[in-house]
């Protein structure tokens, strides 16, 4: 098993999806991603658990509830923008509400992803996650282009 880094900022991350297949995604405010539309999430507060911080920040970015949690997949990132790493877990779930601008005032809506026109950070996800298959060369070199690693982590490496 590997050890965790220390110096990894630890988040979690909700992917769902509307009855027309559309991606609930938040603008991100800040950080090394700041004004890109990516899957609501964030910090893990001390003491708390992934799955605790991912119905916890769902809520504060969007106003939603997040109903059938679960895990399908973690990664470490690191970008060039960013001053350290980042251990995600991304987790699926149904959500129930409207959503509305959360506490932070980031933007908030469902949107079609396409390829071409989103982060590739959002399109790795997506494709993991079975939601947008294909295009795995072109994401990756979308990546590397903008200075991100991002390493998907098997159960072992938690």
């Amino acid at each position: 098993m590997t050890a965790e880094r220390s110096d990894r900022r630890r988040s979690a991350i909700v992917l769902t999806l509307d009855a027309a297949g559309r991606v609930l995604l938040v603008r991100q405010g800040g950080g090394p991603f700041a004004g890109e539309w990516l899957l609501p999430g964030g910090g893990l507060e001390d003491g708390e658990s992934f799955e605790d911080a991912a119905r916890r920040e769902l809520h504060e970015e969007t106003c939603l509830e997040a109903r059938d949690l679960r895990l399908v997949g973690r990664y470490d990132v690191d970008a060039a923008a960013a001053s350290r790493g980042m251990r995600v877990h991304m987790y699926r779930a149904l959500v129930i509400g409207v959503p509305r601008v959360g506490i932070g005032g980031e933007a908030v809506e469902w949107r079609a992803v396409r390829p071409g026109g989103a982060h590739p950070v959002l399109l790795r996800q997506l494709h993991d996650a079975g939601v947008m298959p294909g295009a795995e060369e072109a994401i990756a070199r979308d990546l590397d282009g903008r200075g991100i690693r991002m390493t998907a982590l098997g159960d072992g490496d938690l």
